[in-house]
């Protein structure tokens, strides 16, 4: 174990500062990544998307029915059915070879193609089947039913998605449909997690387990990397010397670095210090409760967040800081994903001036939350039951009973 420790805290970077730190790293990554197309929910696209098949390929059914044209439907009503003969039948791969004439209709399946001489599809519910004609009793107008019209038709300049689009997997479907199998994503950045903290055995564990130390910090990390968009690269658990972490800290290889542990100033804490060894520390120390000693540095070949050891010290630095980067580097919005959701506050809580609470919640019914305690050591237990949080604002001493906040809720 080294006896290099950190350098002492001489002011504490308020917390809007540090994010404003955060959010100024550059983000760009280089180079692109082709992935099979079922892989690709949640990855932003590379390149602006538009529909591949061409007009000629005609227009296609999006629902089963009739294949027929739309304006000879006019004045169809229960009263007043109108009769048409069928032709035949259209399926996806296997379509129908003439074409339609007046009166005539086609039974078609969803996504084949319209014959010539139908623009619309007339649902089943429509019509009623009798042999070898339908009764329409339900008028339908051209491009019913059928994909005209739809935006960012075959052909056209605009793209159906622009660059920079996160996928969702409605997304997939429809470019399944076009025939997609795979598709160009912007590259996932490469993280790499240094874990020096360990915890002691939990309550309640054998003697054996007990008197082995255990990392309950990165396993959570690697999963909240994963959730913005990140891709762990490597996940090293280290023993604290500055030799191995200096050599970890400045190889190159990965986007961002993020460490866990070393951060505080115990006589075996030396990771802010090896930091700032190999390159400037942007922050050290930040206005934020769990997470103080949280840090910063611009290293030789990617930037680093120090996270404390402590697993729900390190989940406030990461929620309110690290995570911003990860999602910035992901190419999604840096702000936490789901919207803030508006609660009443069922007690008073009460923070200190000066400091950002990280104060976690606990839903008691749809609209009202119980605060957790932010006095005394932070506890793992208590983040576990927490169901989101909310920042207090430094200028702020706490909120009364009864008091509307806007809370993050966790998924």
């Amino acid at each position: 174990m080294t006896e290099q420790t950190n350098p002492p805290v001489d002011r504490r970077t308020p917390l809007k500062d540090a994010i404003t730190v955060i959010d100024g790293l550059p983000c760009a990554l280089p180079g692109k990544e082709t992935v099979a197309l079922e892989a690709c929910a949640g990855r932003i696209s590379a390149m602006p998307i538009q529909l591949r098949h061409p007009v000629d390929h005609g227009r296609r059914a999006l629902a089963d029915g009739y294949a027929l044209a739309g304006l000879e439907t006019v004045g169809a009503s229960p009263y007043n059915p109108l009769s048409f003969r069928l032709l035949g039948s259209a399926a996806p791969g296997i379509p129908f070879t003439g074409s339609l004439t007046s009166n005539t209709a086609v039974r078609i399946a969803m996504g084949a193609t319209l014959p010539p001489g139908a623009d619309a599809v007339l649902t089943p519910e429509a019509a009623q089947h009798r042999g070898d004609r339908i009764d329409v009793f339900d008028a339908t107008g051209p491009g019913a039913w059928t994909d005209a019209g739809t935006a960012s038709r075959p052909g056209s300049d605009v793209p159906l998605f622009p660059t920079q689009r996160r996928l969702r997997a409605f997304d997939l479907a429809l470019l399944a449909a076009q025939g997609l199998q795979e598709l160009t994503v912007r590259r996932q950045p490469r993280v790499r997690i240094l874990v020096v903290s360990m915890q002691p055995g939990v309550t309640g564990a054998t003697p054996s387990t007990a008197r082995h130390p255990i990392d309950a910090t990165g396993p959570m990390i690697r999963a909240l990397v994963t959730r913005d968009g990140g891709l762990v690269e490597e996940w090293f658990g280290l023993d604290g010397d500055a030799a191995g972490l200096r050599d970890q800290l400045g190889r190159p290889g990965a986007d961002l670095i993020l460490t866990v542990g070393g951060t505080g100033m115990g006589f075996n804490d030396c990771m802010v210090a090896v930091a700032k060894d190999l390159g400037p520390l942007l922050f050290h120390g930040v206005n934020l409760r769990p997470g103080e000693s949280v840090a910063a540095a611009s290293l030789p070949f990617a930037p680093a967040i120090l996270l404390p050891g402590h697993p729900v010290a390190a989940a406030s630095a990461y929620e309110c800081l690290a995570a911003r980067l990860v999602r910035r580097l992901a190419g999604r919005a840096p702000d936490w994903p789901n919207p803030p959701r508006r609660v009443r506050l069922a007690r008073k809580i009460s923070s200190a001036l000066g400091v950002s609470d990280w104060c976690r919640v606990r839903f008691l019914d749809a609209e009202t939350v119980e605060p957790l305690p932010l006095s005394g050591p932070p506890s793992l237990v208590q983040l576990v039951q927490a169901d989101g949080f909310f920042l207090i604002s430094p200028e702020s001493e706490g909120h009364a009973p009864d008091s509307m906040i806007d809370i993050h809720a966790y998924t």
